[in-house]
């Protein structure tokens, strides 16, 4: 005979037991859920660190070459850009507050971080050593070298002035000697190449724009403006060269950048080619190299080092064919590193 109170609570104990199979089922639905989801995001993060690693570049250099031209064109602010350097620190330049307020063109660079010419050895420690004790020297020169009223004055403050004096009496033909007037000094640094003691400087003017430039310390403590560089000198104008195409080599001060387009002239077997242009001008021209010619070495480390895009260069050009031909330009020499020609060693 069956116990009344057995039968009684048995639909309550199989009830609880329902819930609780319910209960354990919903649980275990749920972690397996939460499972999923954090193995599939697992998997979402490791895919999208490999895609970012994959296509990471170099924010600096995006930074230097890009700025705000997005169409991979020319960045057209060469002149306050370090376009005779490489970026061998956190190098951002910036008009910088007046004295006693002066911030360095990087944040957390320090004052022994040292520029290097571009594709210049790193090796040997030589630059304007303890270079921010020496501003007021620095400003004294820059002032007077931008100040100056007349040719003769400037040379007092330029490097190589001998071999300089020819070269300012051909650009002053044709551009106009026009004094700027003279705010401060902004940031400066230790340039890096063995053998001499350089710097690089920005100059502010109260009428115009800054300007950053190369600068050398003589033996006797003055300082010295690479004023080739400053101005960009070349043998003719630009223009002239490309109208009038002369089979001698000429010397500028260019960029240059692996073309973006296919040029329609095909270089001599074993060429690369070079999609140049004037930094004052836009007229851009296609010009070739000898690679396995032992000269240009220095050219394919210049190349190398600035990533083939917007590399600022010296270089004498020529054109192959007859006047009016179509051909593309031949690169004759290279010379200097970047816009700056280094003449024997200083000491």
């Amino acid at each position: 005979m069956t116990n009344p109170s057995i039968a009684d609570n048995d639909p309550p104990r199989r009830s609880r037991a329902r819930r609780r199979e319910a209960m354990i089922n919903a649980i275990a639905t749920i972690l397996g859920c939460m499972a999923l989801v954090i193995m599939i995001a697992t998997v979402v993060r490791v895919v999208m660190i490999k895609l970012w690693e994959s296509a990471r570049v170099n924010p600096e250099y995006v930074q230097s070459v890009y700025e705000n031209d997005q169409d991979r064109r020319w960045s057209g602010k060469i002149k306050e850009h370090p376009s005779l350097l490489s970026d061998s620190s956190d190098f951002r330049p910036q008009e910088v507050s007046p004295p006693r307020e002066i911030t360095h063109p990087a944040s957390g660079t320090s004052q022994s971080s040292k520029l290097k010419l571009m594709g210049g050895a790193t090796a040997a420690p030589s630059a304007i050593e303890d270079i921010e004790s020496k501003r007021p020297q620095i400003e004294q020169s820059l002032r007077g070298f931008f100040e100056a009223a007349s040719m003769d004055q400037q040379l007092v403050y330029a490097r190589d002035p001998q071999r300089v004096r020819p070269l300012m009496e051909n650009y002053y033909r044709n551009h106009p000697h026009t004094p700027l007037e003279w705010k401060h000094l902004g940031w400066i640094l230790p340039v890096e190449e063995p053998g001499y003691r350089l710097g690089y400087a920005q100059a502010v003017f109260n009428n115009a724009e800054p300007v950053s430039l190369i600068i050398e310390e003589m033996d006797n403590g003055t300082f010295r403006v690479d004023w080739e560089s400053s101005v960009r000198y070349g043998d003719i104008d630009w223009e002239e060269f490309i109208k009038t195409q002369p089979s001698a080599p000429k010397l500028f001060r260019v960029i240059a950048s692996k073309p973006q387009n296919i040029p329609p002239e095909a270089p001599p077997m074993g060429s690369e080619m070079l999609e140049i242009k004037h930094p004052d001008d836009n007229d851009v021209i296609y010009a070739y190299f000898d690679r396995k010619d032992p000269k240009f070495q220095p050219l394919l480390q210049q190349l190398q080092t600035g990533n083939w895009k917007d590399v600022p260069l010296t270089l004498r050009l020529c054109f192959p064919g007859p006047t009016g031909s179509g051909k593309n330009a031949r690169i004759a020499e290279v010379e200097g590193k970047g816009w700056l020609i280094l003449h024997g060693t200083r000491s």
